[in-house]
């Protein structure tokens, strides 16, 4: 595939990030790879491990040198990175992102950059955004789902660019209207997580057996504990991003639960079975 871009600069040296650097240095998408990070520590391991060819802490030295910004960073951080990037950017750079939020994103790039800088907001679907680039590895975004999405300032060309970087680093590449994306993944991971820690809460709080929970626990309580451990320590940021269409999906669970609730109190066994 020929290359999409000279330079590419990934803010964020994470599993994602340093994972992207990684297959766009081994499929030569771009010609280069800059790697910006504020932890130095990330920077070194990125330059020991050959995952860019410049690594930086300074904003304005790595971006002036790319013609494609790729967002790497936590979700929760995007929207403060985006407002601190327009005076750095070279012109014509498009710049994408690889966080799971997309309609405040597209806003504010929108609000932020440049008319000569296009934004393509990109979601690679991989579930292992807490690691860091000790365990980045270059077929991390092979055969996985990378949605992209557009604003109001959709730039043509620079959706195609995109879409083969995706392609080139192993995706399948779709696009989805970003408000559908954000009710959806309210539902396959936002909720999830509300739930897992309710359920959690509720085991101890309504039994009054909080001492004894683990030991009267089924085998899929404690799975469900389990999980809730692992639960990223930026969950609430991310719930409170994704806030606007969360409480549109939690306004039909509202519902179901009544639905749920009348059935219980009012209905019949063959009213359950038909509700669950």
């Amino acid at each position: 595939m020929a290359e999409q871009f000279e330079r590419a600069a990934i803010v964020g040296l994470g599993l994602k990030g340093g994972s992207l650097a990684m297959v766009l240095r081994k499929k030569r998408l771009v010609k280069e790879v800059i790697g910006i990070d504020t932890d130095a520590t990330a920077l070194t391991k990125a330059l020991h491990r050959d995952i860019v060819d410049q690594a930086v802490a300074d904003l304005e030295q790595g971006l002036s040198q790319a013609d494609l910004v790729v967002l790497a960073v936590p979700t929760h951080s995007t929207l403060d990175v985006l407002a601190d990037i327009p005076s750095h950017l070279q012109v014509g750079a498009v710049v994408c992102d690889v966080g799971r939020i997309k309609g405040p994103v597209l806003e504010k790039a929108a609000e932020v950059l440049p008319q000569e800088n296009p934004f393509v907001g990109c979601h690679p679907v991989v579930f292992e955004e807490e690691k860091d680039i000790d365990e980045a590895y270059p077929a991390l975004f092979q055969g996985r789902p990378c949605i992209l999405t557009s604003g109001d300032r959709r730039d043509e060309e620079a959706v195609k660019r995109i879409r083969e970087v995706w392609e080139g680093a192993g995706c399948k590449v779709e696009e989805m209207d970003p408000e559908v994306h954000d009710r959806l993944f309210a539902v396959l991971e936002d909720l999830p997580i509300i739930f897992l820690s309710l359920v959690c809460k509720a085991a101890g709080q309504v039994s009054g057996y909080v001492d004894e929970i683990d030991e009267y626990s089924s085998n899929e309580l404690k799975e469900i504990t389990r999980l809730v451990a692992k639960v990223s320590p930026h969950a609430a940021e991310r719930l409170w991003a994704n806030r606007k269409p969360l409480v549109h999906v939690l306004a039909y669970y509202r519902l179901k639960l009544k639905e749920l609730s009348e059935t219980l109190q009012e209905g019949s066994l063959q009213d359950l079975k038909t509700l669950l």
